[in-house]
């Protein structure tokens, strides 16, 4: 027998500590979630894939940021139902929306993400609508309290049917952000995080259309926000040497899924449909960072992989990664990647040209958007709403929309070669 969905919290509360929020109170619902083999995963994934290759302190995990959405999904949600513009049920949906939205990362985070994003194009928001919909243990826990998985799975990709839901989950200024850019900054040390957050939570609100707004008065704290997310990106989230060990270890799971004698041991988490099986069956809370490293060991130590498979996880177990040798950052209104594709077909006409096998170079494209298209609103003085790009007032005008990076790394032996055909193709001589 299910439960009314309003009356889930029940009357036994526990609290968990958190370095950010302090005490996280956790409801009925939430510890029987939390309480799953799938989300305990959660607790052997770090948040910050090889950012603690850089930043020695960055290794606290997927667990602790979607306790810390929650929570402020759960304060947002409670001063708006305060405020009467949401109801128990959908600050309940959203709680637990929160809760799950990073559900479904893969080993490593970004890491292991980025070798299927480019062999099959599946990214961890698939597979967490998966998980969501198919995993024993997750639906078992919705279900036994009302909650339908298809709903919780509308927030999670923005097209619920309340548009605050989505924009609180999922915008400029989301419950993610607010919980990842401080969080993030206390264990890498990085002072660009530290945001006004308290601020900004105080003076949220939704305008007539349930866009997410703030009071012109509070522009200070939400330019400090803006410029605090894209000083991380350049400091963090994209720092080269960090984006250096994802790649490596990218090519390293690549080459070990190639590798007769290694793949068995990573299935069935070599193809999407393994994937897929695995939630389905309830043995998906097994990948994590743990089993990665350990088959990373069990290579080198019953020499199961080839000479350049050894190599590659020996430079990354000894913190001897590809080198960063051209790097171009670009800020613009447009996504315009045009130019970087070109270089990018001639260092691929390069590397067959000259016979030198491909993992030996790695390119890095990206293109991030600092403003998105679900920006909040700015509650003028006088009454009028704007959005907060065209508020005349702020900074937040003048923010270009894009940040494109590329980058090109190479293996020490090619390192020399490649900068030369570099200079070339670029016209300049290469130094970094």
């Amino acid at each position: 027998m299910t439960k009314k969905l309003s009356t889930h919290y029940g009357s036994g509360v526990k609290y968990v500590y958190d370095e950010i929020h302090g005490f996280i109170p956790l409801k009925e619902v939430d510890l029987r979630i939390v309480s799953t083999p799938t989300f305990q995963r959660l607790r052997r994934v770090k948040q910050l894939a090889q950012a603690w290759y850089v930043y020695p302190g960055a290794v606290h995990t997927r667990f602790s940021h979607s306790l810390g959405v929650m929570r402020l999904a759960s304060i947002i949600s409670d001063k708006f139902i305060d405020m009467g513009l949401l109801d128990e049920d959908k600050a309940l949906l959203l709680r637990v929306a929160a809760l799950l939205h990073d559900i479904g990362h893969t080993p490593y985070s970004h890491a292991l993400e980025q070798y299927f994003i480019s062999k099959y194009g599946l990214r961890h928001e698939d597979l967490t609508v998966h998980i969501i919909k198919e995993d024993p243990y997750i639906t078992e826990a919705l279900k036994d309290y009302g909650i339908e998985p298809d709903e919780i799975v509308t927030i999670i990709r923005g097209i619920h049917a309340d548009r605050a839901l989505n924009m609180i989950l999922s915008s400029d200024l989301d419950v993610d952000r607010l919980d990842y850019l401080p969080r993030d900054a206390l264990h890498t040390g990085v002072a660009y995080g530290l945001i006004d957050l308290d601020r900004i939570i105080q003076t949220l609100t939704l305008d007539e259309m349930r866009y997410l707004a703030i009071p012109a008065k509070a522009i200070q704290a939400v330019e400090s926000f803006y410029i605090a997310r894209l000083h991380m990106y350049r400091a963090v989230y994209y720092h080269k040497t960090i984006t250096a060990y994802q790649l490596l270890l990218s090519t390293i799971y690549a080459l070990m899924i190639e590798n007769h004698n290694v793949r068995p041991y990573l299935e069935p988490f070599t193809t999407p449909k393994g994937i897929r099986n695995s939630i389905k069956e309830g043995t998906f809370y097994l990948w994590d960072d743990f089993y990665i490293g350990g088959i990373l060991n069990l290579v080198i130590n019953k020499e199961l992989g080839d000479k350049v498979l050894n190599e590659l996880i020996k430079m990354y177990l000894m913190r001897k990664g590809y080198k960063t040798i051209y790097e171009r950052l670009i800020f613009s209104n447009k996504p315009n990647i045009r130019e970087f594709r070109e270089v990018i077909k001639e260092i691929d006409d390069f590397i067959e040209r000259e016979g030198i096998e491909s993992h030996f170079i790695r390119t890095f494209l990206e293109v991030i958007s600092i403003r998105s298209d679900k920006e909040i609103k700015v509650v003028k003085a006088e009454g009028s709403i704007v959005p907060v790009s065209t508020y005349e007032a702020s900074i937040i005008k003048d923010m270009p929309k894009y940040m494109g990076i590329f980058r090109v790394y190479a293996h020490h032996r090619v390192e020399s070669k490649v900068k030369k055909v570099l200079s070339s193709l670029l016209n300049h001589e290469i130094r970094i």
